[in-house]
């Protein structure tokens, strides 16, 4: 799951530093639920684009694949 950080949010097991407004995570289902629960004034889930499937097996996938 991805997250949006909407305001400033010390979260000590995902990093060191606080994380700020605007900045993107991604995190397990459940801790993300967990956050959306906890904090709904200072995370969005970020809903992700179903990724394309290679028209054919000749066609290379995605780059970052």
């Amino acid at each position: 799951m991805k997250l949006r950080m909407t305001d400033q949010l010390h979260i000590s097991s995902v990093s060191k530093d606080t994380l700020a407004p605007g900045m993107e995570i991604e995190v397990s289902d459940s801790l993300g639920n967990e956050l959306l629960k906890k904090h709904p004034d200072k995370v969005e889930q970020i809903k992700e684009k179903a990724e394309r499937k290679p028209r054919n097996k000749a066609e290379k996938p995605d780059a970052n694949k």
